[in-house]
């Protein structure tokens, strides 16, 4: 399959009828940009298309963006996960971050974490929680986080935060 016909596939998951095939052929960063916005009826089909383009790195980071934005939604995370995870199995990098991004949110929304998943998590993951944990997390990162920064990141002042499970609270992305 071509780039264009790559596109074709892609808009006809989304109902795109207003795009140009050429431009976005053309310009990776068109495209990104593109697969970063859409409104896709089946997410899942959607990022299988998405991982076949034939710029990997710029795929596979225009799917990480959209888990990000997914996961700092309002909504059921945890059910949006389970059904794309098939479409990221074969990808290790993407496959671990929806897993880090489920983490992230059973942390906020105040789940019981097992700490041997929170230790080993990545130092991306780490920094997310050190951002938002307290108590025996904060304790556990404070003392065994992976990274100097992560350790460091957990003495940084922070106001008592109430749990609301809606929404995650402004996290950086890195």
């Amino acid at each position: 399959m071509n780039l264009v016909d790559h596109i074709a596939c892609v808009a006809a998951l989304t109902g795109c009828v207003d795009h140009d095939p050429a431009a976005l052929a053309a310009d990776e960063h068109l495209r990104f940009d593109w697969y970063r916005d859409a409104r896709p009826r089946d997410e899942r089909a959607f990022l299988e298309t998405v991982l076949r383009d034939p710029d990997k790195a710029m795929a596979v980071s225009a799917v990480a963006v959209r888990i990000g934005a997914r996961a700092t939604a309002a909504g059921d995370f945890s059910a949006w996960a389970e059904k794309v995870a098939p479409a990221l199995a074969h990808n290790s990098f993407l496959r671990d971050r929806l897993a880090e991004w489920r983490l992230v949110r059973e942390v906020f929304e105040g789940r019981p974490v097992n700490p041997d998943v929170v230790l080993s998590a990545s130092d991306w993951a780490q920094r997310k929680l050190a951002a938002v944990v307290d108590g025996e997390l904060l304790m556990l990162l404070a003392e065994h986080g992976r990274t100097r920064r992560v350790r460091a990141m957990t003495r940084i002042p922070r106001p008592a935060r109430p749990r609301d499970a809606a929404t995650l609270p402004p996290l950086r992305r890195h």
